[in-house]
């Protein structure tokens, strides 16, 4: 058998388990990325021989754009405008303090080199809301928690990546190891790389304006989704920040005032099972790589508990400050919410994509991998298992 013939086997293998995993999901009514991150660890102990590894730079192309992108589709920009303050802070000055938490705690607690707990705080860093807006819609949550919720993962999943982009350049010795140097990169690619998602997401829209053909739309989707990450990497801005706003810019201006209803479904379809299908390859290849770690794991997991500690102390250090602070300007919202947004800010596949892409040869990366992979499993299965009664009680 060819290596072609090999790869086409392994994918066809990865989209049979989502195929089963989507039956599962219909029958059993949990959230996708719960049931996905379960197979996931069935499949580390199952004797199944694959080996993929998947660049960084895949994971940045390929993998992060249509993940960022189908989130932002769903962001109302009125809402979003409306809950601005306590978003922007939890997503941006909130975001690195959190990274700096996990990574002074995990330096004291586990000797890790700071640098590499940097690293490891900007890659958890990122929140997935798929399996808590599921439960806030079976419970019929207020509309503005969603958006809290909805808004903050969707732009610190776009600041996250470019924190961990920055801070393994200066691990790599790619990049000054100065705070004020990564400072103000870090300041330059996100505005940067929003300026690009604005250009060409008005220039994305103008052009569906005149047109009324839902498969070229849907195609101008793919385009600007690719695009526009290339076209900001190409000016050594963001790429991902550039994706969340053009996503944001289509998923209003596009949707209200240039598609029909039937480019509308299509497009929300065609990036929901794209989506799914990424979600599905991500989850099943950190099972695949556990594989190696499985005999060992029993090292791994009093330290996994206890970052698991210190990513929840370092959540609830960023969102109850933000409580505070909204409370003195006007935007404040309950104290029950902040406890829902503290236990809601849940672990998947931002993390598990920025670890997989990483180089076999990045000090820690083991670690990582498996610390990453009881991280998620907790926030997906447990705290996903916890949220409802929460949710019910505090909304």
């Amino acid at each position: 058998m060819s290596e072609t013939e090999i790869v086409l086997e392994d994918l066809l293998l990865i989209l049979s388990v989502a195929c089963f995993v989507a039956i599962l999901v219909k029958r059993i009514k949990i959230p996708y990325t719960t049931a996905l991150v379960v197979i996931g660890v069935a499949v580390s102990f199952l004797p199944i021989e694959m080996d993929i590894h998947i660049s960084k730079d895949l994971i940045m192309l390929i993998v992060l754009p249509p993940l960022l992108f189908q989130g932002a589709l769903h962001m109302d920009l009125e809402a979003l405008k409306k809950n601005l303050f306590p978003i922007a802070t939890m997503a941006f000055p909130g975001l690195i303090v959190a990274t700096f938490l996990v990574g002074a705690m995990l330096h004291f607690a586990l000797d890790m080199p700071f640098m590499q707990g940097l690293l490891f705080g900007a890659m958890v860093a990122a929140t997935d809301p798929i399996a808590v807006l599921a439960i806030f819609k079976e419970v019929g949550a207020p509309k503005r928690l969603k958006t809290l919720m909805e808004g903050e993962s969707l732009f610190n999943d776009g600041t996250s990546v470019v924190l961990f982009t920055a801070l393994l350049a200066v691990l790599l010795g790619e990049a000054e190891p100065s705070i004020t140097a990564v400072a103000g990169d870090f300041v330059k690619v996100c505005l940067g790389g929003a300026a690009v998602g604005i250009a060409l997401g008005l220039l994305c829209y103008r052009i569906m304006k005149k047109l009324d053909d839902h498969l070229l739309e849907v195609s101008l989707t793919v385009v600007l989704v690719f695009g526009s990450f290339l076209f900001a990497e190409m000016f050594h801005l963001s790429g991902v920040i550039a994706v969340v706003v053009a996503g944001i810019i289509i998923g209003n201006y596009g949707k209200m005032f240039s598609m029909s209803q039937q480019t509308i479904d299509t497009i929300d379809n065609f990036w929901e099972v794209i989506d799914f299908l990424i979600n599905a390859f991500l989850f099943l290849l950190i099972g695949l790589e556990m594989k190696a770690y499985v005999s060992d794991l029993p090292r791994y997991i009093l330290p996994g508990l206890l970052i698991i500690v210190i990513v929840l102390t370092a959540r609830a250090l960023t969102v109850y400050p933000v409580y505070y602070l909204t409370g003195k300007t006007g935007h404040s919202f309950s104290l029950g919410w902040a406890h829902i947004m503290v236990w809601g800010g849940l672990k998947g596949s931002i993390p598990i994509a920025l670890v997989l892409g990483l180089s076999r040869d990045v000090p820690f990366r083991s670690e990582f991998l498996v610390f990453a992979a009881i991280l998620v499993f907790f926030s997906l299965v447990i705290q996903t298992m916890t949220m409802k009664p929460l949710v019910r009680a505090y909304q």
